[in-house]
């Protein structure tokens, strides 16, 4: 597997080379050499890169520890970021409030602008809060996700089945699959 992943890695580099002509001509032929010193550590990269792909493939379809830890990932590297988008009007009014608490107020309009301005946050994230509470309660998010999770990371068989439609379609065809051997006779 691993020499397979070598040589689409020297595939990849292979046609992305192509423009080593263009960058003799533009840069001289010093850039050029440049370039050619690093082509085995892009083909040791792009290699590794597709080795460990595969085994996280492998390992995806093989154990339901793997799925358990693709989905956390998954949640992790997805969810968290996520959320200040789902919780904006209270990030907004919490720094609002820390921003305008060190301020000084040089007239009265700045301060009645800041108050109303003030209001009309607190309202939008009552009602906000409101339509997450709503969400929360009718359709429970959390326990809907931790279902597809759990339903997802315990079909084994599912995931044996694709992992062998994976192989069979990644695997080398035969070159003559019909053929059959004869034997010469003596």
């Amino acid at each position: 597997m691993l020499m397979t992943s070598l040589v689409v890695a020297a595939y990849i580099t292979f046609i992305g080379s192509f423009g080593i002509v263009g960058l003799a001509i533009a840069e001289g032929i010093g850039a050029a050499l440049l370039y050619l010193s690093y082509v085995p550590v892009i083909i040791l990269a792009f290699g590794l890169l597709v080795f460990i792909g595969v085994s996280a493939m492998i390992l995806l379809h093989s154990f339901r520890w793997a799925r358990y830890l693709a989905c956390f990932l998954g949640f992790v590297l997805a969810g968290v970021p996520l959320s200040p988008v789902v919780f904006m009007p209270h990030f907004i009014l919490g720094s609002m409030s820390l921003a305008f608490s060190k301020s000084d107020f040089g007239s009265s309009g700045e301060l009645v602008f800041v108050v109303l301005f003030y209001l009309v946050m607190v309202c939008w994230t009552v009602w906000w809060s409101r339509g997450l509470y709503r969400i929360s309660k009718k359709h429970s998010p959390m326990l809907s996700l931790w279902r597809t999770i759990k339903k997802y990371a315990n079909d084994t068989k599912g995931s044996q089945r694709r992992l062998r439609k994976l192989i069979k379609d990644f695997s080398s065809p035969q070159l003559f699959p019909g053929k059959k051997r004869f034997r010469r006779s003596s």
